[in-house]
């Protein structure tokens, strides 16, 4: 059926139908003589119309109808060529949809690569740094030394006894400071309590005894020590290569290397304005330095227990 009504086979119709028109003239004008001065026979012309009509009109429809059909017939083709390719273009494009995903996971997982290599360059910058400093701080105790010639006897003290007798003499002036100190009938020093009435009292004791121990015995031999200790705890705080959430454990590993008689002479060295204070108070109260000292050893002092509360609570940094 579909090779019958063909483009071709609707042109010869046309043909068929043109020829057989021709041929029809040809025999009415031969049978047939018109005269157009005469009265044209209306029948004659009538049936010839009807010949042309009925014969050649229709060859001429049916040759319409099957070109007609031949247009619709490409047209659907067309329109099949057009759908299909239409879904190739759709299958190419999700294709590279699907491809573009897979190189933005592939960037994705490349780009974690990256930030964590990054990370761990960072890290290791930091410890490297950092354990230079604490191996410092380890060099510093094993070089300290304490030599005193007295009446009595001679004192001589090395790496981490002198940090002990730092503790044992400024715990004597803490003690004194807060006591009157006499003579008896023979001569024998005595001592007798005489503990601060007021805060402002205990504090200017306080700071007046630690002077005493500082500049007048120890300066020499501790500055350095409490520089070195105060610069790690400021490297930690300040760093930009680990996550502050990080800096907590560097701080607890520093803080695991220093006894309680440390602590103590980092507490008071840190509330004495111009040597620790604000600045290793802040980074004392930052990472918890005190947390596993033992706060009645300055509680039996009057009112330093809350001097020290009083200036931690609030204390702001100036570098």
């Amino acid at each position: 059926m579909k090779k019958t009504l063909t483009e071709r086979n609707s042109k010869i119709l046309l043909w068929i139908g043109l020829a057989l028109f021709i041929v029809g003239i040809a025999i009415f004008f031969y049978k047939e003589s018109i005269i157009f001065d005469s009265k044209v026979n209306s029948e004659k012309v009538a049936q010839f119309g009807d010949f042309i009509g009925g014969i050649v009109g229709s060859l001429w429809s049916l040759a319409g109808v099957i070109l007609f059909y031949v247009a619709l017939t490409e047209q659907r083709k067309d329109i099949e060529i057009n759908r299909e390719t239409l879904n190739a273009q759709v299958s190419a494009l999700n294709q590279q949809i699907k491809e573009f995903e897979l190189q933005r996971t592939e960037l994705s997982e490349t780009r974690k690569v990256f930030e964590e290599q990054s990370e761990t360059l960072k890290i290791q910058r930091f410890e490297n740094t950092f354990f230079q400093l604490l191996s410092l701080h380890h060099e510093l105790v094993d070089k300290l030394n304490f030599s005193k010639v007295s009446m009595v006897r001679n004192v001589s003290m090395e790496k981490r006894e002198v940090l002990s007798k730092a503790f044992e003499d400024l715990e004597i002036k803490m003690k004194y400071s807060n006591g009157i100190i006499g003579k008896n009938s023979t001569g024998a020093e005595t001592y007798t309590d005489d503990p601060p009435i007021t805060k402002k009292v205990a504090e200017e004791r306080m700071n007046k005894a630690y002077r005493e121990f500082y500049f007048e015995d120890y300066k020499q031999i501790l500055s350095h020590y409490f520089r070195n200790v105060y610069h790690i705890f400021k490297f930690i705080h300040k760093t930009e290569l680990i996550e502050k959430s990080k800096k907590q454990f560097y701080a607890s590993l520093v803080r695991a290397q220093l006894s309680s008689d440390e602590l103590y002479l980092i507490l008071y060295n840190s509330l004495h304005l111009g040597l620790g204070y604000p600045n290793f108070l802040f980074l004392v109260k930052e990472f918890e330095i005190m947390q596993n000292f033992d706060f009645r050893i300055i509680e039996k002092y009057s009112f330093h227990g809350e001097i020290y509360n009083d200036r931690i609570k609030d204390v702001k940094p100036t570098f």
